[in-house]
């Protein structure tokens, strides 16, 4: 019996357990698994039961490369081993002769939201479908634009995604002013939200969690704290960090755990420090008001163990709970500022990764995993 001869309920149902990328090489096999693999309740439904391995995502340098596997699990299946990116992704290109110059990523769900060097364009990106869409702005972007991507938890079958930008610039000496706008992937159509305004500084890359947007952030008469936007309610909610921090003292990155928990990395640079802690809330829920964090830290790192010769400052982690191994990345600020990834745990320091070319004091890697989807966009 071939497949197209099963019954088209049962045939969903065996396709929707097939790993995503899969599923789009196989969209022009007919028509009916065309359409099939456009519906949101079967994407939705693939997302819950398929087989999709997560895959590892690096933007370095104004470039987004990438590797086939999880680095969650990087500990597991060999300490040993070096890893390597393939060559940059060209997905984005309108033309083939044109470089793209990625700045920011934001990850949401299976899509990528890019936005270029100096934010000069903004573009929605499905790594497992190819499929692009570049969002214009309703006047115009800055150079000082933060932007998250998200989606409305409303209990229906479809999920209606969102961009949020943020904007944060003097006008003149004296003057401040604060942007929020938002726009709608389903409508095509941006809106401005003027009751906000904004008096602290981003510290970290932006994290979606459950459809929400996380950021650590910070003021001078509070010190650092986790920033929450709900896309649901379109209103931020300042949530609580296990540590007390003033900015400028200490880096904290945030990561996921588990697509359910938020973790977050500290480091103590202005008191020269070479010790690393990493932190994990208690599974997150859309009903809860603060982070419930573990009483204790999760995995403690003195690099001063391993003979580096310089402080490390970690830009970016990812974190497996179990193990309690963390992938870290960073710039090696004594080998001309290339990006590196290393594992480490309590006992233990091996680095898999370090660029080729001379990289900058500014350039901020960011190192994420994602699962593949077939979210259309």
């Amino acid at each position: 019996m071939k497949i197209s001869d099963l019954p088209h309920d049962l045939e969903s149902e065996i396709l929707a357990r097939v790993p995503a990328k899969s599923l789009a090489k196989s969209e022009t096999t007919c028509r009916r698994w065309c359409a099939l693999f456009r519906d949101e309740s079967f994407v939705r439904k693939n997302n819950k039961l398929g087989k999709s391995v997560r895959e590892s995502m690096l933007l370095r340098k104004y470039g987004v490369y990438s590797i086939g596997e999880d680095l969650h699990g990087l500990y597991n299946t060999g300490v040993g081993r070096s890893i390597e990116f393939s060559g940059k992704l060209s997905s984005l290109k309108k033309d083939p002769k044109e470089d793209l110059k990625i700045s920011k990523i934001f990850h949401c769900d299976g899509l990528i939201l890019c936005s270029t060097q100096r934010n000069t364009r903004l573009v929605v990106w499905n790594p497992c479908t190819g499929q692009t869409r570049e969002i214009k702005p309703r006047t115009c972007y800055r150079s000082v634009d933060t932007y998250g991507l998200g989606y409305v938890n409303d209990g229906k079958s479809s999920r209606s995604y969102k961009i949020l930008r943020c904007s944060y610039y003097k006008k003149d000496k004296s003057v401040t002013v604060s942007e929020f706008e938002m726009y709608e992937l389903s409508s095509g159509t941006w809106r401005v939200l003027d009751n906000f305004t904004r008096g602290y500084d981003i510290y970290s890359y932006g994290m979606s969690l459950k459809g929400n947007a996380y950021w650590l952030c910070g003021e001078a008469e509070t010190g650092l704290f986790v920033m929450k936007f709900d896309f649901t309610t379109e209103n931020f909610v300042r949530l609580s960090l296990p540590f007390q921090s003033f900015p400028h003292k200490k880096t904290a990155p945030l990561s996921l755990v588990k697509d359910d928990k938020l973790s977050v990395l500290r480091q103590d640079i202005q008191d020269s420090s070479s010790v690393m802690k990493i932190w994990v809330t208690n599974k997150v829920d859309d009903e809860d008001k603060d982070l419930s964090w573990r009483s204790e830290f999760v995995l403690v790192v003195d690099f001063g163990k391993f003979g580096l010769q310089r402080m490390v400052s970690v830009r970016s982690f990812l974190f497996d709970e179990e193990t309690k191994v963390a992938v870290c990345c960073d710039i090696d600020l004594d080998d001309e500022y290339r990006s590196r990834i290393y594992i480490v745990r309590e006992d233990m320091f091996k680095q898999v990764y370090k660029e080729t070319t001379i990289g900058s004091y500014f350039n901020r890697p960011l190192l994420l995993t994602y699962v593949p989807s077939l979210v259309r966009i």
